[in-house]
C-alpha cells in the first residue's frame, strides 16, 4: 500500500512538469524536515507503531503544506499552488521512509528489528559464586571484547 501511495503522488509530480516551481526543493526540504519530525512525534507516542509513524511524518508535512497554501499565499494574494502541497507532501514520504529505515519496525511481528528471547543475543548470567578467570592478553585475537567473555566462558 505504501508503494502504491508512493507511485502515485510520484506520477502526479511528474504530471505536473510543465509548471515548474522554482521552490519545489524548499518546499521538498522543508516536507522532510516537518514529516522527520511528525513521524518521530507518533513514534514515541504510538511505542514504535509503523503506522501511526506513517500517518505522523505524512500527515504533517501535507497539513503544513496546506497551511502554508492557505494562510500564507492567500493574505499575499497569490494563487493556490496544489504542486507545492505536492511537493511538500513528498518530503513527508521521504522522511517516513528514513525513519522506517532508522527506526525499524519494533512492533509488527512480520520482521524487521524485533526483540525478545529470540533475538540472537547471548545471554549471560551472572554467577557470583563461581570465579571467573578472563584472559588478560590474547596476541592473535579479534580486539572484540564479545568474542573473548564468549571464549572464557566456553573454555571455563
Amino acid at each position: 500500500m505504501k508503494f502504491i501511495i508512493c507511485l502515485l503522488l510520484t506520477f502526479t509530480c511528474f504530471n505536473s512538469y510543465a509548471q515548474t516551481s522554482a521552490d519545489a526543493a524548499k518546499h521538498l526540504g522543508a516536507g522532510v524536515v516537518i514529516g522527520g519530525v511528525g513521524g518521530y512525534a507518533a513514534h514515541k507516542l504510538s511505542n514504535g507503531k509503523s503506522g501511526w509513524r506513517w500517518a505522523g511524518a505524512v500527515g504533517s508535512a501535507f497539513t503544513a503544506g496546506l497551511a502554508k497554501e492557505a494562510l500564507y499565499d492567500s493574505s499575499r494574494g497569490a494563487e493556490w499552488e496544489t504542486r507545492d502541497v505536492i511537493f511538500t507532501t513528498i518530503g513527508g514520504v521521504i522522511s517516513a521512509l528514513a525513519l522506517e529505515v532508522f527506526l525499524g519496525n519494533e512492533s509488527s511481528g512480520r520482521g524487521g528489528n524485533r526483540r525478545g528471547k529470540n533475538c540472537g543475543c547471548l545471554v549471560i548470567n551472572l554467577d557470583t559464586e563461581n570465579k571467573l578467570d578472563l584472559p588478560l592478553f590474547v596476541e592473535n585475537g579479534t580486539g572484540d571484547i564479545n568474542s573473548e567473555l564468549q571464549a572464557a566462558y566456553l573454555l571455563r
